[in-house]
């Protein structure tokens, strides 16, 4: 039976870095912000959606999404926030669903589901466990200053716009702290997979 991981945690926590070490021992991990680019591809029903919803100023010149200005229109406007969560989430759900259908037939120790906003959507009982991927607050905000070039006022309202990091640690089943280094991390992840017994991925 396929092992299924929800992995998550907020902004510049750090998820990247740990999903990145479950890939380097070849785990198969499914990157729902990739899933959500995907279903928004010229052509796509999702971006067919949004453009009926929003209008064509969502577009860029080439016909893609501009997703500058759909995520600039997304942070001023709830309602606006609402309606993209309304229009993607299920497709980007569809998607996830059909990828774990895959891998349950290829009789897949373990998959990973990156989901950044796994709590946030409802999906934490669709997995056998949840990791968390935590660091103190501070230093998530001084991450997504130095990651995204923006001010402590904008870092702040970033990470208030999710569910906090604590409150996922509550929820969690386990918890990576990612306050150390990238190798301390690692040492983590290692030691989980060894206590389940996933050894030979």
């Amino acid at each position: 039976m396929t092992y299924l991981l929800g992995l998550t945690g907020g902004i510049a926590s750090g998820k990247s870095t740990v999903s990145q070490v479950f890939k380097e021992k070849g785990i198969q991990v499914v990157d729902a912000d990739r899933v959500a680019r995907q279903v928004v591809e010229p052509g796509s029903p999702g971006l067919d959606q949004l453009v009926d919803y929003f209008g064509q100023e969502i577009l860029t010149q080439d016909g893609g999404l501009d997703r500058k200005y759909l995520g600039d229109l997304i942070f001023r406007n709830s309602q606006a926030k609402e309606a993209v969560n309304r229009i993607l989430h299920p497709l980007i759900r569809q998607s996830i669903q059909n990828q774990i259908k895959t891998a349950i037939g290829q009789d897949l120790d373990l998959l990973v589901l990156d989901i950044p906003l796994l709590y946030e959507t409802g999906q934490a009982d669709d997995y056998q466990a949840v990791m968390v991927v935590s660091l103190p607050y501070q230093d998530q905000v001084s991450r997504l200053m130095d990651r995204d070039g923006i001010d402590r006022d904008q870092a702040l309202r970033k990470i208030q716009a999710q569910m906090s990091l604590e409150e996922k640690v509550k929820l969690a089943d386990y918890v990576i702290d990612n306050s150390g280094s990238k190798e301390e991390s690692r040492q983590q992840v290692e030691a989980w997979l060894d206590q389940k017994g996933f050894k030979n991925l």
